[in-house]
């Protein structure tokens, strides 16, 4: 089964308030948002594909770079949520983002049509079928970060 790895950043608002930075793709004349992310290739580590589909997919600004830094330099790993779907095993890394205001959002390479920051408590409507598989756990993992 298929490998997949992906990058999920959050944003601490306030105390009560969390910011995702999602993508909306295009697939199939349907059109929903996403995470970053796509296939684990051999010899990669799930954290380095994702790392690498990122680069593939968006022009990361100091802000992202800087948080995802914190793990490459001392050699950890972000928390992460796993799940099964129909076509592959998943990895979500969580990677929290320090700022004192909303980063803008990273522009694009290839994939998205475009990138935005969703409230926690307010995703869009269309998200890809895959969030069915982690709905009830995705809120609370956030939080903990």
């Amino acid at each position: 089964m298929k490998r997949k790895a992906k990058i999920l950043f959050i944003q601490k608002a306030s105390a009560t308030e969390y910011k995702v930075l999602l993508g909306r793709r295009i697939s199939s004349n349907e059109s929903f948002w996403w995470i970053p992310g796509g296939s684990v290739e051999v010899g990669e580590s799930d954290f380095e594909a994702g790392l690498r589909e990122l680069g593939e997919e968006l022009f990361l600004t100091y802000d992202f770079t800087k948080a995802l830094d914190r793990f490459i330099t001392t050699h950890t790993i972000p928390s992460v949520v796993e799940y099964k779907s129909s076509q592959a095993e998943n990895i979500i890394f969580l990677v929290p983002i320090e700022s004192e205001s909303l980063i803008p959002v990273p522009s694009i390479k290839d994939e998205f049509e475009e990138m935005a920051w969703f409230d926690l408590v307010d995703l869009p409507k269309n998200m890809s079928r895959e969030f069915s598989y982690i709905e009830q756990q995705f809120e609370y993992a956030v939080r903990a970060v």
